[in-house]
């Protein structure tokens, strides 16, 4: 190995650990948040499939997905009284 390729092997391996070291947290933050909405449109499955033949049924969509990831349990509470204060 040449000290030039040596040398670019070293630039990139430094170069790698900045990236991730920059990108960590907001990786880590977006997972959590993608997981969070998962649990989340899960809770408003169940919540249709008990509900929906009493007209309380919420949209499953990434709107609502992104609204309990981000927010979590308060997240699914304000969507069901925002439905009840439209209804």
């Amino acid at each position: 190995m040449n000290p030039r390729d040596a040398l670019a092997t070293l630039f990139g391996g430094i170069l790698l650990y900045v990236v991730v070291r920059v990108f960590q947290s907001p990786v880590r933050w977006a997972l959590r948040v993608a997981m969070n909405g998962l649990v989340g449109l899960g809770a408003l499955w169940a919540w249709d499939h008990v509900f929906r033949t009493h007209g309380w049924a919420i949209a499953l969509n990434p709107v609502t997905g992104a609204t309990i990831g981000v927010l979590g349990p308060p997240g699914f509470i304000l969507l069901v009284l925002v439905k009840m204060w439209v209804v």
